[in-house]
């Protein structure tokens, strides 16, 4: 695997490993983005994200994905080194991204349901497999259980031509500065939301609201404060990739579960005034609202700070101790170029070649998916620092 690190700062002695960040950028004649990763004041780091320059290496498709998981980091950092491999292999990659984008969530899900491939250290690894073992699970003397209590938003966007196609499910959020005003791209998947609701309710799920006592200084009661809305008093998202448990309603589509991985997608045009994107997990929602994050990013833009790295690194700062205990936060900032909105002829034989050459999209994969120069996986930068050094195979 090639991971590309181009900045790794220390932690500030005082605040222990919580401020302890994975940056990264790269750019070309379009686009420049930065990255980067603060486990916060959690035990453990859940976050994972991926960015791709160049997908394919032929329909000059970038990628990037922030993976905000739960229970656990294993199906976020799944999710972070396949979900764009999969896409890739849709078969309608290659002329109607939107519905590969749409498919590729479920595909993920199954994957998740069929296989241990998502663990870091699975039973039997790919390649391992041998007739024993199949004999074994033929068997039932070894029944594989989905991660039933672990799993992960999915906030994803794509840029080709003259287009930007975002998918979502959970709280992790996209949004485009134009002119400095704050579009956002995605929606967050809350249990309390109407829609949401109604589907939870129907599928035969809860929606219930933590309770938060508060008692005088003698420990008597004197009000309860509701919190936030969960499902069965668990999840405090209503669309995830995994979360099992809530997805085994066997009369009912994956689309119509307790938890769903069904993606909302939103496609907007690039244009003149398109600025820049944001791609965030909720430890930064949490704090700022999408025209605060824009405002920030674009008044260092504006005072000439060139480096997207530092404006990442300095958003994650100030996100960090305004909460009573700070999430884990993953940021993608993607930035246009002036003159990146696509020549339309080009697009249009970009678009021509790309149905020429889609029956080659799909094959197989040689196991070196992060060949590609991609940032991708960076929950390890807390747990194996070895595998992070810049252009390491």
């Amino acid at each position: 695997m090639v991971f590309i690190l181009k900045s790794f700062r220390k932690a500030n002695p005082a605040m222990g490993d919580a401020t302890t960040k994975c940056s990264a950028g790269e750019e070309n004649d379009r686009i420049k983005y930065a990255t980067s990763s603060m486990k916060g004041f959690r035990d453990e780091m859940e976050d994972a994200l991926t960015a791709v320059l160049d997908l394919d290496g032929y329909s000059s498709t970038s990628f990037f994905g922030v993976y905000d998981g739960h229970g656990g980091a294993d199906v976020a950092l799944y999710c972070s080194r396949q979900f764009h491999i999969e896409l890739t292999r849709e078969p309608d990659y290659g002329n109607n991204l939107r519905t590969a984008l749409e498919h590729v969530y479920f595909r993920i899900d199954k994957k998740l349901k069929r296989s241990d491939e998502w663990k870091r250290e699975p039973a039997h690894p790919p390649g391992s497999r041998t007739l024993k073992n199949l004999l074994r699970a033929a068997l039932c003397e070894e029944r594989y259980v989905p991660p039933q209590q672990e799993g992960t938003t999915a906030c994803v966007a794509l840029i080709r031509g003259n287009q930007i196609i975002v998918g979502n499910i959970g709280d992790s959020r996209c949004v485009l500065s134009r002119n400095g005003q704050a579009n956002d791209l995605s929606t967050d998947h809350k249990p309390d939301l109407q829609q949401e609701r109604e589907r939870i309710e129907r599928a035969g799920g809860q929606v219930t609201r933590d309770e938060n006592p508060q008692r005088d200084f003698t420990g008597r009661l004197v009000s309860v404060d509701l919190g936030i809305h969960r499902i069965g008093g668990k999840l405090a998202i209503s669309r995830a990739i995994g979360d099992f448990q809530f997805k085994q309603n066997k009369t009912l589509s994956p689309a119509e579960q307790i938890v769903t991985s069904s993606p909302d997608i939103h496609t907007v045009d690039i244009t003149d005034d398109t600025e820049f994107l944001i791609i965030a997990s909720d430890g930064i929602w949490d704090v700022k609202s999408s025209q605060e994050a824009v405002d920030f990013v674009r008044q260092r833009l504006q005072s000439g700070e060139i480096d997207l790295r530092a404006i990442c690194e300095r958003l994650l700062d100030s996100c960090l101790g305004r909460r009573r205990m700070s999430d884990n936060m993953s940021v993608i900032v993607v930035q246009f170029k002036a003159g990146a909105r696509a020549n339309p002829t080009a697009t249009a034989e970009a678009r021509a070649d790309e149905i020429e050459v889609s029956i080659e999209v799909g094959q197989p994969s040689n196991g070196n998916e992060d060949d590609d120069g991609s940032v991708n996986g960076c929950i390890g930068c807390f747990g194996r620092l070895d595998m992070f050094e810049a252009g390491q195979d």
